[in-house]
């Protein structure tokens, strides 16, 4: 069954998130069109993303929890009300040091 998402005008709540059934991370689209995808990303302490790339541009805000982020040869602490912004296709990696949302938002390049 496809996901449903959000349409233009709808009302999106952002805090609505759960873990998997087996305690992993997990990513909700919310929001999808032509050049822009918003998903909800929930992590569980300890969990760690090697470095790699998104396509486009995109900007991390920490909803709740604490996640390091890395990019640009530093690490930036990202806890509620923490924004970062990256260019497209620039090398990321993340370790969650306590259970977190983020609100991930992509400016794809498609065609």
């Amino acid at each position: 069954m496809a996901q449903v998402h959000a349409k233009s005008g709808d009302l999106v709540w952002i805090h609505e998130c759960d873990i998997g059934d087996d305690g992993a991370s997990l990513s909700q689209v919310l929001i999808r069109d032509s050049h822009i995808e918003i998903f909800r990303l929930t992590l569980q302490a300890g969990t760690r993303m090697q470095e790699h790339c998104a396509a486009g541009s995109m900007c991390v805000q920490c909803i709740s929890g604490e996640v390091h982020f890395q990019c640009y040869g530093d690490v930036h602490v990202l806890t509620p009300g923490a924004l970062i912004y990256l260019r497209d296709a620039e090398p990321h990696a993340l370790a969650c040091e306590r259970h977190a949302v983020l609100l991930v938002t992509l400016f794809l390049r498609r065609n």
